[in-house]
């Protein structure tokens, strides 16, 4: 007899327990209400293309100029940071070794040239005497011989007088090409010998744009393609140029091809050694767009809301170029799906649309 009653007693729990349950849990939430919203369909637009790359900017031309003469340096015209033109003085050596020596090949020229005279004068007479028989062939040799070695001697003169006048001028050591002296390397009093180095001077104007170029990407590559880059030392600015020297091989151990574009620096702001971000334009292409009111960005995340089915479907999308309102969208999205412009704080994930 206890058997069934506890039993029933059990049953009479359990069904308690369940109805406490049911009492419990709240009720479902109803759908949210269907919005209203305006939908683009996307279209494929030609957009400029460009290729991001890295590299840094190096000069134009740079030399360390060696002073081309021997001597001792007796003054130095420019210092470190210096801009100087073509031709400025940067050093001069002492001179007077290369005076004497000048004015010794002058003279020595004038005597030389003195005596060629004299021997050509006797030569047309005896050329004269020649012609009317006055004279033997061999007598006539001699003397053309005589003005052959003069005139020799009158040539070795001349070139000895021009290396003189040579070394006179490069007692004063100039620059090769217009820059700005990056060292000064000698001061006053050091002796200074033909190899020595005395300055370096690098041109600023133009500048070179070093980039590599992936091998996948040596096909898009022409001369005369512009440029865009921009450096840390002047944020937000973008400086240009024009792609001027491509290499003429992939280097095997990094699969890149060296190219370097020609940078306008009239104002010098520009350094050697600048690290720049670079964007190469491209030929342009189809790419599917959306105007700009239709991404929602927060930092460096672009989204945006499709109507799929009836329902809005939120996207994380990478966005491409910009032209004119619409921006290429490179991921994400395709031609044909329907997008919302301007949504709002009511356009959310999985919200119905009618």
């Amino acid at each position: 007899m206890n058997a069934p009653v506890s039993r029933v007693c059990v049953l009479a729990v359990l069904s308690l327990t369940a109805c406490s349950r049911q009492q419990a849990e709240p009720p479902a939430a109803p759908p949210p209400p269907a919005i209203h919203v305006d939908t683009l369909t996307v279209e494929s637009r030609p957009m400029p293309r460009a290729l991001a790359l890295t590299g840094s900017l190096v000069s134009n031309q740079q030399s360390d100029v060696a002073a081309n003469a021997t001597g001792i340096v007796i003054k130095t015209f420019v210092e470190r940071g210096a801009f100087v033109k073509a031709g400025t003085p940067l050093v001069q050596l002492d001179t007077r070794g290369a005076v004497l020596t000048q004015a010794e090949a002058r003279a020595n020229l004038g005597n030389v040239q003195a005596q060629q005279e004299l021997a050509q004068a006797q030569c047309d007479r005896y050329q004269k005497l020649l012609d009317k028989g006055a004279i033997s062939r061999d007598e006539w040799d001699r003397i053309s011989t005589q003005c052959k070695a003069a005139s020799g001697s009158a040539d070795a003169a001349r070139a000895r007088a021009d290396l003189a006048q040579k070394t006179l001028n490069d007692s004063i050591v100039r620059a090769p090409f217009a820059g700005m002296v990056g060292e000064r390397f000698v001061s006053v009093g050091e002796y200074v010998q033909p190899s020595t180095k005395v300055a370096s001077v690098v041109e600023l104007e133009p500048l070179r744009l070093q980039l590599t170029v992936g091998e996948a990407d040596l096909g898009q590559l022409q001369d005369g393609q512009q440029v865009a880059f921009d450096v840390v030392a002047f944020p937000g600015q973008v400086f240009t140029g024009a792609v001027k020297y491509i290499g003429p091989s992939v280097r095997a151990n990094t699969r890149d091809l060296v190219v370097e574009a020609v940078v306008p620096n009239t104002d010098r702001k520009l350094r050697p050694g600048m690290f720049a971000t670079a964007h190469l334009q491209l030929t342009e292409q189809p790419l599917p767009t959306v105007p700009r009111t239709s991404l929602v960005t927060e930092g460096t995340t672009h989204r945006l809301f499709t109507v799929v089915d009836g329902h809005i479907e939120e996207r994380v999308v990478q966005t491409g170029p910009e032209r004119d309102g619409m921006v290429a969208v490179l991921d994400g999205l395709k031609n044909g799906e329907h997008v919302v412009n301007q949504p709002g704080a009511q356009v959310k994930d999985g919200t119905p649309v009618n």
